[in-house]
């Protein structure tokens, strides 16, 4: 029952922090001015961004998509080894 509770609540985490990453870089190519989605967003994903500023390539900032690949991976191999202790 707890391992459930964990598997659902991983899920859920994973695509709250994948959406909010995702409205947060569609924010940024079209909004100039920040609104309180935005700055509110920006509070959740640039300190899980930070640490993959460095891909950048000229004007492409890489971080958001490595930041939602590194949190597919964290979901699945904690689904996996949670599904093992059932």
């Amino acid at each position: 029952m707890i391992i459930k509770f964990l598997i659902s609540f991983v899920s859920i985490l994973s695509q709250l922090l994948f959406w909010a990453v995702f409205i947060s870089v569609v924010l940024s190519w079209f909004s100039e001015k920040k609104s309180k989605l935005g700055m509110m967003l920006d509070q959740i994903v640039v300190p899980l961004l930070r640490p993959f500023r460095w891909a950048r390539i000229g004007m492409f900032d890489f971080s958001p998509i490595l930041l939602i690949i590194l949190l597919a991976v964290v979901r699945n191999v904690s689904v996996e080894l949670l599904l093992k202790l059932m």
